[in-house]
């Protein structure tokens, strides 16, 4: 094993031969074939239809356990390549729904919420003679966030939704408040408006907030403007420009692309107030730097190391050969890491780079994988793709970013 603390140059026996049409330009990785997951092969179709599910709709779906919470929005890839439950299979097959559940903080436990998701590309599950059936591919975007419909009395460990499982669930509500003094605002001065930067708009609001008990900051710290602004301004570092617009969609957009821990992943899931949860993750980003192993906190990567390797953003969900998906994080550089095994092209999630198994050089813990470029010209030449349940942020004593002023 060989021990990384910084990014380091390609190996000579991961490159391709030269080729005779390479004109010496630098070739940057096209981050929509990441999003577009080419790596689960060409033979899945376009499901046609959707479902519009409201708010405190209920129903009867299949739910599988996993090992942290999915954000509505997120595109979720399954390769279930040793199908057992027929029911479950046939009912996601026809209903095109399925739910993911959330574990507790601890991971061990079910948490009684999840979200649903859709599926809009799948594969063919066909016989292969006898019971025998070809692994079932398929595509989903996460959409709803429900909770049990009936709450467990009772600590229920995660490894009971191991499987596919009929639960009766509730869509949760996303509440959108809007403009915190729209209530309070005289609507005869509005076409002095001239919007936050200008000092005007700052007269206008003091003169709202005046009507209401609360003093001027206090709506500020909830205006979806300015919150959106300092949002925009961190993402902005990481190379992020395209937001999502509405607050509820931007709010689970940014809970997706943070390295958070587990505790903090489900204190947003469970919150329906965008605006809050938007504050929340304001908070977050401010006191997370540093990405740690889970197991033995020690130091993997920095937060300015962080980029983005989808167009999705810096976390993307991908699935193994073995059916099982990872939630990872993409970092350019990595510390206090070790390589296991041989670097492989199979089943990439990266097309035209390799990957080597990356555990902590201090507990071998397993923490991710690192991606070489296989020719010369591709970059980014390297990068390393963490699994979000395998390293915990953690505050850094020695850089002192302030939160992002509002």
């Amino acid at each position: 094993m060989i021990s990384h603390d910084i990014l380091v140059v390609d190996e000579p026996e991961m490159l391709e031969p030269s080729d005779p049409s390479d004109n010496g330009e630098e070739q940057i990785f096209d981050i929509a074939l990441a999003a577009s997951h080419s790596y689960m092969g060409p033979g899945l179709v376009a499901v046609t239809g959707r479902r519009v599910l409201e708010p405190g709709w209920t129903g009867r779906v299949p739910v599988a356990s996993h090992h942290g919470a999915v954000f509505p929005g997120e595109t979720v890839p399954m390769l279930l390549p040793n199908p057992r439950d027929s029911a479950a299979l046939q009912a996601i097959q026809k209903e095109r729904i399925f739910g993911l559940l959330c574990p507790d903080e601890t991971g061990t436990v079910v948490s009684g919420y999840g979200v649903l998701c859709e599926v809009f590309e799948s594969g063919a599950r066909e016989s292969r003679g006898g019971d025998r059936y070809e692994p079932l591919t398929l595509k989903a975007r996460a959409h709803h966030r429900f909770r049990f419909k009936d709450m467990p009395k009772h600590a229920v460990p995660i490894h009971v939704y191991s499987k596919m499982r009929f639960v009766e669930v509730k869509v949760l509500p996303e509440v959108d408040l809007g403009e915190p003094l729209q209530a309070a605002r005289l609507a005869s001065l509005d076409p002095h408006r001239r919007g936050r930067a200008h000092r005007l708009d700052w007269r206008l609001r003091s003169m709202d907030a005046a009507l209401t008990p609360w003093p001027l900051f206090v709506y500020d710290m909830f205006d979806y403007t300015r919150i959106r602004q300092a949002i925009a301004g961190y993402f902005n570092t990481l190379k992020l420009d395209k937001l999502p617009e509405d607050p509820v969609s931007l709010s689970f957009w940014v809970a997706s692309n943070l390295a958070l821990s587990a505790r903090d992943r489900l204190a947003l899931f469970v919150v329906d107030n965008a605006l809050l949860r938007l504050h929340m993750e304001l908070r977050l980003i401010a006191r997370k730097s540093v990405l740690c192993c889970s197991s033995c906190m020690t130091e993997i990567a920095r937060r300015e190391h962080i980029f983005a390797m989808s167009s999705e953003g810096v976390h993307s969900n991908y699935t193994n050969l073995g059916g099982y998906m990872h939630d990872i994080v993409t970092v350019s550089r990595a510390g206090q890491i070790t390589l296991d095994g041989a670097p492989s092209a199979e089943y990439s999630w990266f097309p035209g780079y390799t990957w080597t198994i990356a555990l902590c050089a201090t507990c071998t813990h397993h923490v991710g994988w690192r991606f070489d470029a296989m020719k010369a010209r591709l970059r980014p030449a390297q990068f390393y793709a963490l699994c979000r349940n395998s390293v915990q942020p953690r505050a850094d004593d020695d850089a002192h970013d302030p939160l992002p002023a509002l």
